[in-house]
């Protein structure tokens, strides 16, 4: 069987056994058109859902908080105009429709730990106008270290300390404007984590919550995002906070791009030609050639559904909506999931995936896209295809950088690495300086993303790269190396006992749920 897939910035046809399993996105629903958006928006905020109307909330003298979503979703980036300009746009004309002036409004990107938008990059998500209008001083990322603006807003029943931006406390309305494309996002994780802190941060982002129990990925018996909706109660508690999700549908391709994301039977005559063609075609381009049409490809995600109003009334909205657009029927558990990455993250919008990033992207969030219980038993095995190119950014990549070569050698253990190296990395005063300064990640950011891995890296067999020459990279790793892909199949039928073999088509994304066992 020939399985069409990425590594890195090449395209391949993969073979897999006969009686493998290929899964691929369900396809995109229609979504709200462009046009439509507006409209959509401002009905939402007209009758939100288990709060008054956006009207009877502000008025003359209120102070209005406004945030967003940094560039890690919608991912990849989306055509102009990107969703937040057109969301934004109208929520700022409601907003001083009511009288409240415009030097009371403050924009914020909800960036937590995550690096800062550059510029240019708050001008592609916002629209002229917005920056113009508002940059820098009521337009400006959140800075999860600025010893001004931190507050501690209280603490869980459990002890937990919740810090935030002072903003959140001192506004009359605090309303996210949020566009979701998997469960992992939105409801209580929006202020709660996108204005958080590394020491709010650390008590859910830690491999203690995933040890027992995988789910990361969704809200659903997840021992994470119960310890983030515990902190978000207290913000509840101390602001009055309103939502507005966009759940996005799956159209990550531009259409010309389209039959990536698809099987062949969903393809028309065209389609099926640039199937078979595309990837010796783009083998015989240079790797910067190909880097560079990844790299500047341009979704045509559009919602499915706007809602605002309260977190939970909201949420439980959209996890509908992204059931309908995500879910897909497995009918086992499996021994051997193959996948191939393309270099493509949304920790690495602008740049390209490094090693760490390779490993996280796989693990952490592919492996987790399910419903219910994993897709790959316990003892199984991950076959990923990628050349894992050993590139770091110079400005973004800082900590992964530092972390590749200091941690990684060490261990690969979460546990170990938490115990032995995180507190330095978070508090390390260059780390905390690039992140402040110069557009990187926060020092403890490549340990969160290696603890969203915790599970399966504990419960598979054997993880095993196929993609670069030889096993240097993947030892830093502590993965397998394996020369090609036939030669992977026979070590994972050899560990596992077993020939069950699935391959994922991701983008656009999916969830699997095993024999109808999804979500209610």
């Amino acid at each position: 069987m020939q399985y069409l897939t990425y590594s890195g910035n090449s395209l391949l046809n993969a073979s897999l056994p006969a009686n493998a399993s290929v899964f691929f996105p369900p396809a995109a629903l229609p979504g709200i058109a462009t046009a439509d958006i507006p409209a959509a928006v401002r009905r939402a905020f007209e009758q939100p859902l288990d709060m008054k109307p956006l009207r009877e909330l502000v008025g003359a003298g209120s102070r209005v908080l406004v945030l967003f979503d940094d560039n890690c979703q919608p991912f990849p980036l989306m055509q102009k105009p990107d969703i937040r300009e057109t969301c934004l746009e109208e929520l700022l004309a409601m907003l001083t429709s009511y009288g409240v002036r415009e030097q009371d409004i403050l924009l914020m990107c909800a960036v937590a730990i995550h690096r800062k938008m550059k510029p240019e990059e708050m001008r592609f998500m916002v629209g002229d106008r917005i920056f113009r209008d508002y940059w820098p001083d009521r337009l400006k990322n959140f800075d999860a270290e600025d010893p001004d603006d931190i507050v501690v807003a209280g603490t869980t029943d459990r002890g937990e300390p919740v810090e935030t931006s002072r903003a959140v406390l001192e506004s009359d309305l605090v309303i996210y404007v949020d566009t979701v494309q998997i469960p992992l996002n939105g409801g209580h994780k929006s202020v709660a984590v996108g204005l958080s802190t590394y020491n709010s941060l650390r008590l859910h982002h830690a491999p203690q919550m995933t040890k027992d129990s995988p789910h990361v990925m969704q809200p659903r018996g997840s021992h994470m995002h119960t310890c983030i909706e515990r902190l978000s109660r207290v913000l509840l508690s101390k602001a009055r906070i309103m939502v507005m999700e966009a759940a996005m549908n799956g159209a990550t391709y531009p259409p010309h791009m389209a039959f990536l994301g698809k099987p062949a039977e969903r393809c028309n005559g065209l389609e099926k030609l640039l199937r078979a063609v595309t990837p010796g075609a783009m083998g015989l381009l240079p790797e910067s050639a190909r880097s560079n049409i990844f790299k500047n490809l341009r979704s045509s995600y559009r919602p499915i559904e706007i809602n605002a109003g309260a977190i939970d009334a909201v949420h439980a909205r959209t996890l509908a909506a992204l059931q309908r657009q995500l879910a897909v029927k497995a009918e086992t558990e499996y021994d051997t999931l193959v996948f191939g990455l393309p270099d493509l993250s949304p920790y690495a919008v602008g740049t390209r995936i490094n090693p760490v990033l390779v490993v996280s992207d796989v693990l952490g969030y592919i492996f987790n896209w399910f419903y219910d219980k994993p897709f790959v038993k316990k003892g199984g095995v991950v076959i990923l295809l990628n050349p894992v190119y050993e590139f770091f950014h110079p400005e973004y990549h800082v900590a992964y950088r530092k972390f590749y070569d200091e941690v990684l050698p060490e261990t690969n253990d979460p546990f170990e690495m938490q115990t032995r190296f995180q507190e330095r990395f978070a508090r390390d005063p260059h780390l905390i300086d690039c992140y402040r300064n110069r557009y990187a990640h926060h020092g403890f950011h490549p340990f969160t993303v290696w603890y969203w891995a915790t599970w399966p890296l504990r419960s598979l067999a054997r993880v095993i790269v196929v993609g670069p020459p030889n096993d240097r990279v993947t030892k830093r790793l502590g993965v397998d190396w394996s020369p090609n892909l036939a030669h992977a199949l026979g070590k994972a039928r050899e560990l596992t006992g077993g020939d069950r073999v699935v391959a994922l088509t991701v983008p656009p994304f999916l969830y699997l749920h095993q024999n109808g066992t999804g979500p209610s």
